[in-house]
């Protein structure tokens, strides 16, 4: 039996943080929280910093200088690697709009990929950004690709994913998105509102139709605006009103001000709201030029004010971020509760994945995906289902 005890830190449980609290996990599950070390089982000392849960990164297209529109199994293993060590255990693979031949190669790498021997962030199953969005809200999305979804279409690409797809993200007031959200539903797949100029009245028939999350939000989606001289509202105002919906926030501090991370914490709640990182290939490195999408076709960006921005400066391309950077705006330059910020890292990303059972929160019998950081949230240690994936160069000085 594998066995170990982490213990001498702050832990972080749904509903509160435990001072001198302690985990013990067998053979990569969690088998005990906050009860004495045993006999003989080896410890690791988090010496008084925080044992937190695995990030969970919902909105990630690459890293490491990898990016998964590459299209390779290693790229997939080597974003897992470069966000891994960043505290995220686990993840969404972010596609973005492109040709249907190139999201397929995506498709067949993942699968591939699954088949080898894997070390960093468990990928959870595949996202799809695109190619069904408004070109007024395009962001870095490549226009020419673009286009209206077709249940044809739909169906050859979930067939081919073999049920690896946890969400499609589409703009709901293109033609054919009550079938889009039709489909999403008879697959089970996470349906999202993304890169749209909806008003209100569409997006509340899209949230009747199906669609029940909003990716990125804030970021390429409506609000109030005139048109023709009449005020409209937006999909954020929508949003707002409809308890059953849930959003993302990117919270790299350059996607979003203070105030507004404050404002639908306020409103939408922990349980509702996910943070991500929306990142690509140059996050966990030190690039400031870079290329979001598959390296060879994507779009060139550079990294100014430590945002991705196209090249122009015309919008943002993704972020930089990491799971950790993510923690620590929202915690410690934006003032929200930590338990609330974890619950935003790990549970409420891992109840929108369906794997709340076993992933999301340090609780016996989960899996021990585990983050172990300073008392000023650098991270220290990072373990998935019970293995040490990473050690930051702090703790190998300091044994």
């Amino acid at each position: 039996m594998n066995t170990l005890w982490i213990g001498n830190g702050r832990l972080a449980q749904p509903d509160r943080i435990v001072n001198n609290g302690s985990l013990l996990v067998e053979d990569g599950r969690i088998a005990a929280v906050n009860e004495p070390c045993p006999a003989g089982v080896p410890s690791v000392d988090a010496a008084g910093g925080y044992i937190l849960p695995g990030f969970i990164d919902l909105h990630v297209h690459g890293g490491g200088d990898a990016d998964f529109m590459d299209a390779t199994p290693e790229a997939f293993h080597e974003v897992a690697k470069a966000h891994c060590a960043h505290g995220t255990t686990a993840l969404a693979a972010t596609t973005m709009t492109c040709a249907d031949s190139l999201l397929e190669e995506v498709i067949d790498a993942y699968l591939q990929a699954k088949t080898q021997p894997w070390s960093g962030a468990e990928i959870l199953g595949l996202h799809l950004e695109g190619p069904f969005f408004s070109a007024a809200s395009k962001g870095a999305q490549p226009v020419a690709e673009q286009r209206i979804p077709t249940r044809a279409m739909l169906e050859h690409i979930l067939t081919h994913a073999q049920g690896q797809i946890l969400r499609w993200d589409a703009a709901p007031e293109l033609e054919g998105m009550e079938m889009f959200a039709q489909v999403m539903r008879e697959h089970g797949v996470l349906c999202a509102i993304a890169h749209t100029n909806a008003d209100a009245d569409q997006a509340m028939q899209a949230f009747d139709w199906g669609f029940s999350h909003v990716t990125h939000f804030y970021n390429a989606i409506s609000t109030f605006h005139k048109k023709k001289g009449i005020v409209h509202a937006g999909v954020v105002e929508a949003t707002y009103l409809r308890d059953d919906v849930t959003i993302e926030l990117i919270s790299d501090g350059r996607h979003i001000p203070k105030e507004s991370m404050q404002l639908a914490y306020r409103i939408k709640g922990a349980d509702h709201i996910a943070l991500i990182t929306d990142a690509m290939r140059a996050s966990c490195t030190c690039a400031l030029h870079s290329i979001l999408g598959p390296r060879i076709g994507g779009v060139p960006v550079i990294v100014k004010d430590d945002v991705a921005q196209l090249t122009d400066l015309s919008s943002y391309a993704g972020s930089v971020c990491t799971m950790d950077r993510a923690l620590r705006v929202a915690h410690l330059q934006y003032g929200l509760p930590l338990q609330d910020v974890c619950r935003m890292l790990s549970l409420t990303p891992a109840r929108l994945c369906g794997c709340q059972d076993r992933k999301g929160s340090l609780e016996k019998d989960k899996d021990a995906d585990v983050v172990i950081l300073s008392p000023g949230f650098e991270v220290r240690r990072v373990y998935v289902r019970g293995v040490l994936c990473h050690a930051s160069e702090q703790t190998a000085k300091e044994q």
